[in-house]
């Protein structure tokens, strides 16, 4: 993983890789694949959000509502861009090549890490 993101949680940074993976593919797509690709980097990232507030909630983890939030965000901006790159498509290409990114790094640095964090203290980083 880039700028060393890893969480040493497999889950997790299984996940985040398979979000760098497509959104270097979205970087590279041709035109007519990126609409497409834009909606499936929502979808996986929904599964992602879901996979990890479920755990949020099965373990209690003390800042859950704070990276549930984020995560509400973090869909709601993607969620914006892909229904502007309807209309405007160098709006979508503009969020991914130069926001996208950033945004994904400091939701891990943020608040995956504290997630990662409650997950080895309590002896659960096994999760899948």
């Amino acid at each position: 993983m880039p700028d060393n993101l890893t969480l040493n949680i497999a889950s997790m940074d299984e996940r985040h890789d398979g979000f760098l993976e497509l959104l270097a593919r979205l970087h590279a797509c041709e035109k007519a694949d990126f609409l497409p690709l834009f909606e499936t980097m929502i979808e996986q990232t929904r599964e992602h959000f879901h996979f990890e507030e479920e755990m949020m909630h099965r373990y209690d983890f003390y800042g859950r509502q704070e990276h549930i939030d984020e995560h509400a965000t973090l869909l709601g901006e993607m969620q914006y861009f892909y229904e502007k790159s309807k209309r405007m498509p160098m709006m979508g290409r503009a969020y991914i090549n130069d926001y996208a990114y950033e945004k994904f790094k400091r939701h891990v640095i943020n608040i995956d890490s504290q997630l990662a964090m409650f997950l080895k203290e309590t002896g659960r980083t096994q999760e899948q």
